[in-house]
């Protein structure tokens, strides 16, 4: 009997393998076409912007810059991001050493931990914590004086105090820490345990080992924290124009906002001015950061594969678990609370009467058309930006993966700029480059949804990029020689696999573009509402259970996705976004 199996040709020892002939496709054809369209909504804005405009006007540049008023604004934004910054490194180093190295972890909040702020828009956060510790009505103010007047301690206001530099401080620490938890216990988790180990050996406690073993050899993962915080930091809008503004603390990002949004027409001049200082801030920041890791004076990956034994906490694992939980309460469980309880009451007040709360704020919520305008807006741009933002990062992903060229690794590159620049500046560029003539996009969900898709795209593209390294070249190999052409390989063999992270992704894109309001706050106008915008609008007139009521709807919404991807499987925690 003849075999009809045909042995295949051996390939020499070292020969190197035939390359398939490159062939042109439509898919070919339309991933570079979807290149050149991503690379020009990122070069055009930001140099029009910044070129265009700025470069006609450089006196003025410069008087803005040296103005007294700028340097009071850069010093505010300076110590809050330092003082915060370090409180957040602080709290996010201890954290990750908790939940990956100990065995004080409990499961469930180690893979909730970096979620759980999210699930609370960082503006609603922002509010709920004014609910909390305003001095004369906050919740938790209120509760402290009857617990201190039991004890013979009478107060009219506080003991707490938000419109203050440690209550701003405080606030943005508590929404700085997931940037540094997420890198500092991704480093943990690939350093060479082999050191930890040996340390000890040597007799060092946890607390011993922690400080002077752990953290030091693990300079990578702690410059790219810091780089994270800084960025994030000077980027941040919500929490000090909620905070720093009732406090008569201005810093940097709000009053960038307030140069386009409260005068008219816009001064752009002003607002691109000091949004270069945060160019150059961020700039600075990367330079120091990769002098750093170039010294190579670390710890590296070991090659044994070996899991780091857990440290045994012992009396301190009660202590360490409750610091966990204390975190996710401060970030997450107090401030909804807080935005709860409000939102069924027919005014705020600290004295919550259980009877009389009411569900009437939801009904005249949903009866405000703007408001209603603003929700449906929030989660449509939400799911546009979540997946055409994914499916474009898987795309250019794969044919960077496909054709490794000089040309493939500038367009990465280019598509990683708007990350190290804050969304206001990204909102400012696309205000300049498209609100007027030719395009005349101001104020169109048009202009916002573009914005967004260049502001999340860098996110993306690190879960695009994870995924697609973890695919072998043996997957699409094998089915361009069963004679699949390049769209089915990548609809059918690529996309499939990359589903999980893609999935993750989008879930992390979907809850971050409902609550964006860095770029909305400027580019929204009354023909296009979103949540954040009105969640402001509602702050700034003091239409407190109607802003409560709104911000437990997204935050039901958010929490709702997440709770779905993670049933579903999916690890929104597992990227490297911020």
């Amino acid at each position: 009997m003849t075999s009809t199996l045909q042995r295949p040709e051996t390939v020499p020892l070292g020969a190197a393998r035939p390359q398939r002939a490159t062939r042109f496709s439509s898919f070919t054809l339309v991933s570079w076409v979807a290149a050149a369209v991503v690379v020009a909504f990122i070069v055009y804005p930001v140099g029009r912007a910044f070129i265009g405009e700025l470069g006609m006007e450089l006196p003025a540049v410069v008087e803005v810059l040296t103005s007294s008023r700028t340097l009071e604004v850069l010093r505010n934004a300076v110590v809050a991001v330092a003082a915060g910054g370090a409180l957040a490194f602080l709290i996010g180093a201890v954290l990750a050493w908790i939940n990956v190295r100990t065995d004080a972890r409990m499961g469930w909040a180690a893979e909730a931990l970096p979620l759980m702020p999210l699930f609370v828009p960082a503006i609603a956060g922002s509010i709920g914590w004014v609910f909390l510790a305003t001095p004369e009505a906050g919740f938790l103010n209120y509760w402290l004086r009857k617990l201190l007047a039991l004890v013979g301690v009478h107060l009219q206001t506080g003991p707490l105090d938000i419109f203050t530099w440690p209550g701003l401080v405080f606030v943005y620490a508590l929404y700085l820490t997931p940037y540094a938890y997420l890198a500092i216990s991704s480093g943990l988790q690939s350093l060479d345990p082999a050191l930890e180990e040996a340390a000890q050996v040597s007799g060092c406690g946890p607390v011993q080992t922690l400080f002077r073993v752990t953290l030091p050899n693990l300079k990578p993962a702690l410059g790219a924290a810091v780089l994270q915080l800084i960025t994030i930091g000077f980027a941040l809008f919500s929490v000090p124009v909620v905070i720093g503004t009732s406090a008569q603390i201005e810093v940097l990002p709000v009053s960038i906002v307030h140069a386009v949004t409260r005068k008219y027409p816009p001064d752009l001049i002003t607002a691109l001015s000091m949004s270069l200082v945060l160019i150059t801030i961020v700039v600075v920041a990367w330079l120091v950061e990769r002098r750093i890791v170039a010294k190579g004076r670390f710890a590296r990956i070991g090659g044994r594969g070996a899991r780091a034994a857990l440290v045994t906490m012992g009396r301190w694992k009660l202590p360490a678990r409750l610091f966990v939980l204390g975190y996710l309460g401060a970030t997450s469980v107090l401030p909804f609370l807080a935005l709860l309880l409000v939102s069924f009451q027919g005014f705020w007040t600290p004295q919550v009467d259980f009877g009389a709360l009411t569900g009437d704020n939801y009904v005249d919520l949903w009866n405000r058309l703007s408001v209603r305008r603003g929700i449906t807006n929030s989660l449509l741009l939400a799911l546009m930006t979540a997946t055409i933002t994914t499916l474009l990062s898987a795309l250019l992903a794969y044919l960077s993966y496909r054709r490794r060229s000089f040309l493939g690794r500038v367009v990465d590159g280019v598509i990683k700029v708007p990350a190290a620049i804050s969304h206001i500046v990204v909102g400012i560029a696309f205000l300049v480059a498209f609100a007027g003539p030719p395009f005349r996009w101001n104020g169109t969900l048009l202009l916002l949804v573009t914005t967004y898709v260049v502001i999340f795209l860098p996110q993306a593209s690190f879960y695009a990029n994870s995924a697609i390294q973890q695919i072998g070249p043996e997957m699409r190999e094998a089915a361009e020689v069963s004679g699949a052409r390049d769209w089915r390989v990548f609809l059918r063999v690529i996309l499939p696999l990359m589903a999980p992270s893609l999935v993750a992704g989008w879930s992390l894109l979907f809850i971050l573009s409902a609550g964006e309001i860095n770029a909305s706050a400027m580019l929204a106008g009354p023909g296009s509402p979103v949540v954040g915008q009105a969640i402001l609008d509602l702050w700034t007139s003091g239409t407190f259970p109607l802003l409560a009521a709104l911000s437990v709807v997204i935050t039901a919404v958010s929490t709702t996705v997440v709770l779905t991807v993670l049933a579903l499987g999916g690890r929104p925690n597992s990227g490297n976004a911020p």
